[in-house]
């Protein structure tokens, strides 16, 4: 007997327009700044790179076993885009954008077919707006594929059931064997399915299920058969990503097994409307999966699916919501988005039921009701878009985001052709496969001299440009005779870099390149020990000022004094920045006679510019007397203990 689908009925010319529109939002939303927000490239987006190179060089492998290894699909999927675009920022993030852009058509399609055309749109609005999804669709990452993948499956096994051929269920089995190629999280699914299939039986529908159920599974195992008999040979990559992190491990549960599962509970639970992962790269620190304006329908949804969870969609979606979230409650960090995104395509059905009862609801007119209903989408749009603008423009998501690896391979693709370019080799060793990936991926090595301090570094040919990058806690003392020919040492200190697990951010990287002399403007004689040659002053932002010095050292003296820059306003100091000249990763003995050196220092201001208020002096002094050495005229007079470098 055929079942017709009583979902089936299609929106109207304006519900097409509407499914349009959220769709071109939530292209929008993904691509909009996708190369820069967030910043950086973390180094799990880097591996992918590094591996998908490796396939466009002929490395076709089933399983990736660098990284505590990864399935093979989004890394292929990479490979193609890498062909297109080359090794960028964008590139890496490009599959992941276009993937979580047509999972908004997938979660209509899929809802759709569950609960009829209004609640579908609704699902996909939710999709291509909703903080978590957005996220995690501007990431380099795997994880993506796997709601894209089960919606897909789900949809089809709907389709297959109501249809009942053997084309649909094969095809839904081989959409959901696909999913082992997105990411671990699909291993708890089995589970889900069994769950599944144990309600339809429930309900009296074995013989539907029976037929389908080994088309499903052949088209599953034809899928899967590649990555099966990969496992089989290697079956420590199975499970040993889960064994570190579950909290079945007594490092993780303390000895305490079952309150840690109570607690895990707790905050799984939580997630939905209280508070999220606090992990930064995740999400922004704590918030939920929906805000507060989604808050209402979210609970409206899950009443509804309780009252009704007689019918089959809204058992399903209770039930694979439940389920999925096992995921992150057996693992540490609970509420762990990404191990939990399994959820998500059930998720967003919830406040989608929630606003389609607010649009049905008899007590309100229709007019309000609709009004109501748009209103909280375009508000929850709109903190969105608020939120996500902060999360990336916050410091902390540059760092742990790893952008100073970032700009130290900008740095590198910008050496001027001919300069010999050294890099330690503590910043990326391909053998180990330690340091930061994103560099080799991003910058072009060919030309680099990698080294390691304690071997020697080989000498540039005579009167070749030098640019070196060194680690700024070892042994540095190879860089002055490296740059012993150059008219001019320029120091840059890289961009902060912090680990996870370190409290305090530090330059990840020291730069010293060799440079012509530029014209000397008004040089200050400091005591006839030290002159500034030239000095520069630049805004970077309203609140954030450059400084620029060049040195040249006169004297032999050593301890060599300090050099203070002073922002003054009326009321005295305002911040201050004091280090040697040169700066403090230029030693007092490394300076030879006649070569200048370049620094540069950075001032944050408590507010905006403004050169009525503002004064910024230049001085040096010396540290065992904190006696301020004089500027001396031409003719040797004292004009005073420091000098006013702007206004």
């Amino acid at each position: 007997m055929h079942i017709r689908d009583k979902n089936s009925r299609s929106p109207s010319t304006f519900g097409w327009a509407l499914l349009l529109l959220a769709l071109g939002t939530a292209v929008f939303l993904r691509l909009y700044q996708l190369g820069h927000w967030p910043p950086g490239l973390y180094r799990d987006e880097a591996f992918n790179g590094l591996d998908a190179l490796r396939v466009l060089q002929g490395d076709l492998a089933i399983f990736f076993t660098a990284n505590n290894g990864r399935e093979p699909l989004y890394i292929y999927l990479t490979a193609l885009s890498i062909a297109l675009l080359g090794r960028t920022v964008l590139a890496l993030r490009l599959a992941a954008a276009v993937v979580g852009s047509l999972t908004t058509g997938l979660v209509y399609k899929l809802g759709r077919s569950w609960f009829g055309w209004r609640v579908g749109l609704l699902a996909a609005w939710l999709w291509a707006i909703t903080l978590w999804p957005v996220h995690l669709s501007r990431l380099g990452l795997r994880i993506i594929l796997l709601p894209a993948v089960l919606a897909l499956a789900f949809w089809l096994g709907t389709a297959a059931y109501r249809r009942n051929k053997p084309r649909w269920w094969l095809a839904a089995g081989a959409a959901y064997g696909l999913g082992f190629y997105t990411y671990l999280a699909i291993r708890f699914t089995p589970l889900l399915l069994l769950a599944v299939g144990a309600l339809v039986l429930w309900r009296g529908d074995r013989t539907r299920l029976r037929r389908g159920v080994g088309w499903f599974v052949g088209g599953t195992a034809v899928i899967l058969l590649p990555l099966a008999l990969f496992y089989l040979q290697n079956p420590d990559l199975l499970l040993g990503r889960t064994g570190q992190v579950s909290i079945l491990n007594p490092a993780i549960n303390g000895g305490d097994l079952w309150g840690t599962l109570w607690r895990q509970t707790g905050q799984a639970l939580g997630l939905f409307i209280w508070r999220g992962d606090t992990i930064l790269r995740h999400n922004p620190a704590g918030r939920p999966l929906f805000d507060w304006l989604m808050a209402g329908p979210f609970l409206l949804g899950v009443v509804w699916c309780l009252r009704h969870w007689r019918k089959p969609a809204a058992a399903v979606v209770l039930l694979w919501t439940s389920l999925m979230l096992g995921v992150t409650i057996l693992a540490e960090d609970t509420p762990h988005f990404l191990r939990a995104v399994g959820i998500l395509p059930a998720a967003v059905f919830l406040p989608a039921l929630g606003l389609a009862w607010l649009l049905k609801w008899p007590r309100l007119p229709k007019m309000v009701g609709s009004g109501l209903v748009v209103v909280i989408v375009v508000g929850s749009l709109l903190l969105t878009v608020r939120d996500y603008v902060n999360y990336s423009q916050q410091p902390d998501t540059a760092l742990l985001f790893e952008a100073a690896a970032t700009e130290l391979a900008d740095s590198l693709n910008k050496e001027a052709a001919g300069t010999a370019v050294y890099l330690d080799r503590w910043f990326w060793d391909e053998a180990s496969q330690k340091g930061w990936p994103s560099i080799p991926f991003l910058a072009d090595l060919s030309d680099v001299t990698l080294y390691r301090p304690e071997s020697g570094l080989p000498p540039a040919a005579p009167g070749q440009p030098v640019s070196l990058y060194t680690w700024p806690f070892g042994d540095r003392e190879f860089v002055p005779p490296l740059l012993a020919e150059a008219e001019m040492v320029v120091v840059q200190d890289g961009r902060l870099a912090r680990g996870d697990l370190e409290l305090e951010p530090y330059p990840l990287y020291v730069r010293y390149a060799s440079s012509t002399r530029p014209p000397a403007e008004a040089p200050l004689n400091f005591a006839n020990r030290f002159t500034l040659q030239s000095s520069t002053v630049t805004w970077l932002d309203e609140q954030t000022l450059q400084v620029t010095l060049v040195w040249q050292k006169n004297g032999d003296e050593l301890p060599g004094p300090v050099a203070f820059l002073h922002l003054l306003n009326d009321a005295g100091l305002v911040t201050q920045s004091d280090a040697p000249p040169g700066g403090r990763h230029w030693l007092a003995h490394w300076w030879q006679a006649g070569q200048w050196v370049q620094e540069q220092r950075i001032l944050h201001l408590p507010d905006p510019w403004d050169p009525a208020r503002y004064t910024l002096r230049v001085g040096l002094y010396d540290p065992a007397t904190l006696e301020r050495l004089p500027v001396l005229g031409p003719g040797g007079e004292n004009l005073g203990d420091g000098w006013q470098l702007v206004p």
